[in-house]
């Protein structure tokens, strides 16, 4: 009997990499979610801890962290799965995300502790703030166009 189950696993893992080829070929790692609530992209693995998601390989070696948005984790650590450079753009476009974000929560808590007297000081923050805000989200709309475009690949 079991001269047949290791047929069996044979087939199956041959159809399991067979799959896996054809992703990658499209341009694509397939996401395994672990135990542990972590994600694994190839050797790649996604975490989060104090300064927002990180990136470590197999060694757990740490190679991105102090990432905002778990899109920008995932496009990262499929590009390097699939034997890619970190992609600079992606990542710069996620820290302005996070600066936009700061600048958004400063200003905002400036506004909401104004006096009422001092319209100048409430006017100058709350257009930092609109400011801000819509950086922020533009930064996450491309970041997010981009996870889509991966996302439409599968």
């Amino acid at each position: 009997m079991k001269p047949i189950n290791d047929n069996l696993y044979l087939k199956i893992k041959q159809l399991s990499d067979t799959v896996q080829d054809r992703f990658r070929q499209r341009g694509i790692a397939i996401p395994v979610e672990n135990s542990n609530g972590t994600v694994s992209i190839g050797s790649y693995t996604i975490g989060k801890n104090d300064k927002g998601y990180i990136i470590v390989n197999r060694y757990n070696e740490i190679e991105v962290e102090g990432i905002n948005l778990p899109q920008t984790a995932a496009l990262l650590a499929n590009g390097l799965a699939l034997g890619r450079f970190k992609d600079q753009s992606i990542l710069n476009t996620d820290r302005s995300y996070g600066f936009a974000l700061f600048e958004e929560d400063l200003n905002k808590q400036a506004v909401l502790h104004s006096s009422k007297r001092d319209v100048e000081y409430f006017d100058i923050h709350y257009t930092k703030f609109m400011i801000a805000k819509a950086k922020r989200i533009n930064h996450k709309r491309i970041i997010d166009k981009s996870f889509e475009k991966l996302r439409k690949l599968a």
